[in-house]
This record gives structure tokens, C-alpha cells and sequence, in this order.
């Protein structure tokens, strides 16, 4: 559903003022650089007319026309200037057709996420004995995260039966990680990929299942 907009009080909801943003999209390792966006409050009333798809709590971003080679669109992730990420839920046109308006909201503040973690990738070389062995790289880091126990799951390992804790790591933004990669966690705990699940919705988060590395 669409929100009111009028174009004569938009500066009467500025609530940063003109600021540098990077608009990126989901699956590339680039950015569109936007020098002069332009943040403003969902206000009560617009968030009660959407019926519940935004809350007061989202943010409207209108980023000119003519410093997007491309439109913007749901999904896309708007950075500003102190780091911080939003998800771009709703996207439309303005009537005068020189702005494109952005409801978005920062994930991260909404959940809680209130960790960061660093996500790191093994490099498999052979060692003396001919077996492959990992060396460890930071792929990721500063992500922001939020790790909660899931399970207590008992395992029979090397013919003992032992407890393995597993976690769930929830966090803002999609990666691609696979068995090969590991978690290192605020406090320097390190925690093993065995599973994930990608976001289904925009204002969803991912999910990674992890359990302690040995």
C-alpha cells in the first residue's frame, strides 16, 4: 500500500539532513554511490495506513534520480554514512519523477542484533602427510549478530558419547557460507558452519546453525 507523500513538507520531516549513502544490491560486490540522499521518519499516521507493513520505527530514504544509474528496488540495502544498513522494503517513484522514495528499516536495530562477529574461510593446502589441512582467513568481519543457544545434542565421537551445544547465528544480511567456513564469535569463540538458512523475506534475517569448534 502506498504512503502519502507531499513533496511541500519534506523538508519538515528531515531528520539527518542531506548525507552521503551506498546503495547496493543483494549478490554484488559493488555499490551506487548517492551523495545527496535524504532521510525522514515513517510517521504514526503513515505506518497505521500501511496496514502494518512498516512500523514508526522504519525510515524513509529519497535518493535523486540522477545519481542512480539503476532503480532502486525491495531487497536492496541502502549504507549510510556511520555504517549502518537498511533494507529497502518499498520503493516508488515521485510524482515530479526526479527522486525515488525508500521506506527502509535497519534490521539490526529491530532484532537486537546487538553482536559482531567475524566469519572466517579455510584454505586447504596438503600438509607432510599428504592430508589436506586448513589454514584460516578472514572472509567477513564487524557483521552485526545476535548467537543463542538451539539445541544440546549428544554425539558418539571416537567411541565416547559427548554433548555438542548447538547455536544459532542470526544476522542482517544474506552470505554465502558453506562448510568452509567457521564463526569467530565477540568474545574469540570459534563456531563450525553445519548448516543455514537464507532469509525468505526482505525484513527477515538469516539464519546459521553452528556448534562449538573442538
Amino acid at each position: 500500500m502506498a504512503l502519502d507523500f507531499d513533496p511541500s513538507d519534506d523538508l519538515a520531516g528531515v531528520t539527518d539532513g542531506l548525507a552521503p549513502v551506498t546503495v547496493t544490491r543483494p549478490g554484488s560486490s559493488t555499490g551506487s554511490e548517492v551523495a545527496h540522499a535524504l532521510r525522514r521518519t515513517v510517521r504514526t499516521r503513515e505506518a497505521e495506513k500501511s496496514e502494518g507493513r512498516y512500523t514508526a520505527g522504519d525510515v524513509t530514504w529519497h535518493l535523486p534520480a540522477s545519481e542512480l544509474a539503476t532503480a532502486p528496488r525491495p531487497g536492496d540495502m541502502i549504507v549510510d554514512g556511520d555504517g549502518q544498513r537498511w533494507t529497502v522494503l518499498d520503493v516508488q517513484h515521485t510524482a515530479l519523477g526526479n527522486r525515488w522514495r525508500c521506506v527502509a528499516r535497519n534490521l539490526a536495530v529491530v532484532h537486537g542484533l546487538d553482536e559482531y562477529v567475524d566469519i572466517e574461510q579455510a584454505i586447504y593446502t596438503k600438509g607432510d602427510g599428504g592430508a589436506d589441512e586448513p589454514a584460516w582467513h578472514t572472509w567477513k568481519t564487524g557483521l552485526r549478530a545476535k548467537i543463542q543457544p538451539a539445541r544440546v545434542e549428544v554425539k558418539d565421537e571416537h567411541q565416547r558419547r559427548i554433548a555438542a551445544a548447538g547455536f544459532k547465528v542470526f544476522l542482517a544480511e544474506d552470505v554465502a557460507v558453506d562448510h568452509t567456513h567457521r564463526v569467530r564469535g565477540p568474545d574469540g569463540t570459534l563456531y563450525r558452519v553445519i548448516g543455514y538458512r537464507k532469509a525468505d523475506r526482505i525484513d527477515a534475517l538469516m539464519e546459521i546453525d553452528v556448534e562449538r569448534a573442538s
